[in-house]
């Protein structure tokens, strides 16, 4: 019987461990932890090859950035931006200004939709543009702070996050701000290590570009000059103040036009905890969670929380192991906005439901990853690595899921089915029929589109609607109305009660429905019953 040695092991040229039996040798069982320890190795070996693996993340990030780009409706947010894009760019800056928002997004949605049309796809692909920028200077960043390695490490991440993929697709500048915000980082450590005039100009225009974008931008700002007056040369700090003066000079035509909509920002009505310390603690903390399981996935989801520990843990440690004085900016980059963000939607911009806080620091987003792509990189046990590694990975995988598929999203306003309601009652709807529907739900902006043969009225002019309806007595009515939280007074109860006192209800259907423990929490916070549905369409038919 011939005999073999024990098994032996080399590594190959490429540095991936190859195995060898010889002669009189027994080759030994596999165990899970040597294999283990050949993927790892094997993925250190790609991690060598940085043009190649780059470009694999690239792709990566491209596909899944644009699958089913245009498989949902355009929400309320985004009606806005497609109702700007229609406009002729003189009316524009008007149409910002009477809202509240700067310029530059939409300037530039209206020359791409002069090239693109107005389709869900083409009005959303300008912000996966920015995505695909954003990330290669994530890498850009991660190199300039770390290492190569570290920086393929975080722009993988970036672009497998769940809630990266999901606000970059919309038809909103959430993309642009962490573009140019990581260029404006990148221009500032630049600036400080080489002193150079071009660089601090650089810097000062693209922190212009930021402003007028989206205003909350100044915190990265901030944040910026905090980190260089604190840790900075005398030289330094004269020059970013010289830069940030030139900035707000580049903003000063449109200041005015600005403090105008800040002085506007109450108007709407208080969103559920506004002005309440709880409220700040909901705004402040949230956006951790945000960022690190994404908005696709409920907390009482196994994985969520513990994959959440453990991201804040991984940033914890990553911000311990970072040499100042980039440490220290980092950490400013991280919880400055945040921090701020959320004293903001709780006391200031009061109709801003803490549930948004997040977005509104979505520049946050490479700085919050190289932090935690540092601290996994420098755990020394491959056991806890892989723990953490696969705890985050399946829980991305199933928050990811959950994003195309439109299950468990905590601000169910991104997936109302709006277009393909409006496209069934435009089939279902008769020449005598009349539908009554809410911009805000979408609906109506679809509706219009198919240019159906029913009359279509709008909930929100009640009295109007109330009189057509007596004057003309149409046999079936059909009503599209959403659930509400923070805009409840603006819910039609008028033309409802209306209906019921005249018609009788034959039908009612109802979209994305809420799941039940999300509702019994939302009751249990708001003291108030939850809606079951999002989208709830009633038919009434007039009665003898």
């Amino acid at each position: 019987m011939p005999m073999y040695k024990p098994f032996k092991a080399e590594l190959g040229a490429n540095g991936i461990e190859m195995a060898r039996c010889l002669p009189g040798e027994r080759p030994r069982k596999r165990c899970w932890r040597h294999v283990g320890k050949q993927c790892l190795l094997a993925i250190c070996w790609f991690a060598r090859q940085p043009t190649i693996a780059f470009l694999v993340v690239l792709l990566s990030g491209f596909f899944l950035l644009n699958y089913q780009l245009e498989a949902k409706s355009l929400w309320v947010d985004e009606l806005f931006t497609a109702q700007v894009a229609a406009m002729s760019l003189t009316r524009v800056p008007a149409a910002v200004a009477a809202d509240f928002h700067p310029p530059f997004y939409f300037l530039l949605i209206g020359l791409w939709a002069r090239l693109s049309g107005g389709s869900e796809f083409a009005l959303r692909w300008p912000s996966v543009f920015a995505a695909m920028i954003g990330l290669c200077l994530t890498y850009r960043l991660g190199i300039c702070l770390g290492s190569r390695r570290m920086a393929l490490l975080c722009a993988a991440i970036l672009a497998f996050s769940p809630f990266f993929i999901e606000f970059s697709r919309m038809a909103r500048y959430y993309s642009w701000t962490l573009a140019l915000g990581t260029l404006a980082t990148l221009l500032l450590i630049f600036a400080w290590r080489s002193d150079q005039i071009r660089l601090w100009v650089g810097y000062s225009l693209v922190s212009a570009l930021l402003l007028y974008t989206f205003y909350l931008c100044i915190l990265l700002l901030l944040a910026h000059g905090l980190a260089v007056v604190l840790y900075a040369a005398p030289r330094q700090r004269k020059r970013w103040l010289l830069s940030f003066a030139l900035a707000v000079l580049c903003f000063l035509p449109w200041t005015g036009v600005a403090l105008g909509q800040v002085s506007r920002s109450g108007i709407m009505g208080p969103a559920d905890f506004a002005g309440r310390l709880s409220g700040l603690l909901l705004a402040f903390l949230y956006p951790f969670y945000a960022f690190s399981v994404g908005e696709t996935i409920f907390p009482w989801f196994p994985t969520a929380v513990l994959a959440t520990v453990a991201w804040l843990w991984l940033v914890g440690y990553g911000l311990f192991r970072f040499p100042n004085p980039w440490r220290n900016l980092l950490s400013f980059l991280v919880v400055v906005p945040i921090l701020t963000t959320a004293g903001i939607v709780t006391y200031i911009s009061t109709g801003t439901p803490f549930l948004n806080a997040p977005v509104r620091a979505f520049f946050v987003l490479p700085y919050f990853f190289i932090l935690g792509t540092t601290g996994w990189d420098a755990l020394s046990s491959l056991f806890w690595k892989s723990v953490f590694g696969v705890l985050i990975g399946l829980t991305w995988v199933v928050s990811l899921v959950n994003c195309y598929t439109g299950r468990q999203y905590l601000n169910p306003n991104y997936i109302i089915p709006a277009r393909e309601v409006a496209q069934k009652i435009a089939v279902e709807a008769g020449p005598q029929d009349v539908v009554i529907g809410e911009w805000d739900s979408g609906f109506s902006y679809y509706f219009q589109q198919q240019k159906s043969a029913a009359i279509y009225l709008e909930a929100s002019q009640a009295d109007e609607v109330i009189r057509f309806l007596t004057h003309h007595a149409p046999e079936r009515v059909w009503l599209v109305t959403i659930g509400r939280d923070r805009t409840r007074e603006a819910t039609p109860v008028k033309v409802i009660n209306w209906l019921f006192a005249n018609y009788r209800l034959i039908e009612e259907q109802g979209y994305v429905e809420q799941d039940p423990i999300y509702r019994r929490i939302k009751e249990w916070l708001l003291h108030r019953p939850a809606y079951e549905y999002k989208l709830l369409v009633r038919r009434f038919k007039r009665q003898p």
